[in-house]
């Protein structure tokens, strides 16, 4: 039983990442508003899984890497709801006005976030690890972004690019959460910059 709701959990788990990725690449186009009804599925599955997870704990009470797991899964679940919470609401701003600038600096930020995202949900889903020698690349390449579009005289790219930050403090949450359950609390401490979001 133990097994079957793990499995179910990580199912879940990967039902929302795709929520939440397909939801990137639907930004740029003109499917958008499907976003916000994507949000309603992703909360649906949110609540499914955190009852799943509570669960676990309370009735099997896993060991080791199965008790690290619901740990990271807890706090990823969370993670890619407020993400897709950030997602309708740049969506909202695309709606009110969209410029070109606004445009490319969305596809810009989907295109450096979506790898990083699907990591990170492979890592708690499919076991792959987290290359975690690229994480400085990752950081310096978002404070690159921040840099070339916080000058701007738009207010929607600016308001854009403020739920874009907050995106990118969850999307390290995710990957931090898969470092612990590889390598537990010691992994964490030693990738120091999957702290400072």
């Amino acid at each position: 039983m133990k097994k079957k709701a793990l499995e179910k959990a990580r199912n879940l788990l990967k039902t929302e990442g795709d929520y939440v990725i397909n939801s990137m690449e639907l930004l740029n186009t003109e499917a958008r508003e499907e976003i916000e009804n994507i949000l309603w599925e992703v909360a649906y599955i949110s609540e499914n899984l955190n009852d799943i997870l509570i669960e676990i704990l309370l009735r099997y009470h896993p060991m080791a890497t199965e008790l690290r797991f619901v740990r990271s899964a807890l706090n990823v679940n969370y993670d890619l709801y407020r993400m897709m919470r950030h997602l309708s609401r740049i969506e909202v701003l695309l709606k009110l006005h969209k410029s070109e600038e606004q445009g490319n600096l969305i596809e810009e930020a989907m295109k450096l976030f979506r790898p990083w995202v699907l990591r990170g949900i492979e890592a708690l889903t499919e076991d792959k690890k987290i290359p975690i020698d690229e994480l400085p690349f990752f950081e310096f390449e978002f404070n690159e972004l921040w840099s070339s579009y916080i000058r701007t005289k738009d207010p929607y790219v600016v308001g854009t690019l403020i739920h874009l930050e907050s995106f990118f403090s969850y999307v390290k949450n995710i990957l931090r959460s898969a470092v612990y359950y590889f390598l537990g609390s010691r992994g964490v401490e030693e990738t120091p910059m999957l702290y400072l979001v």
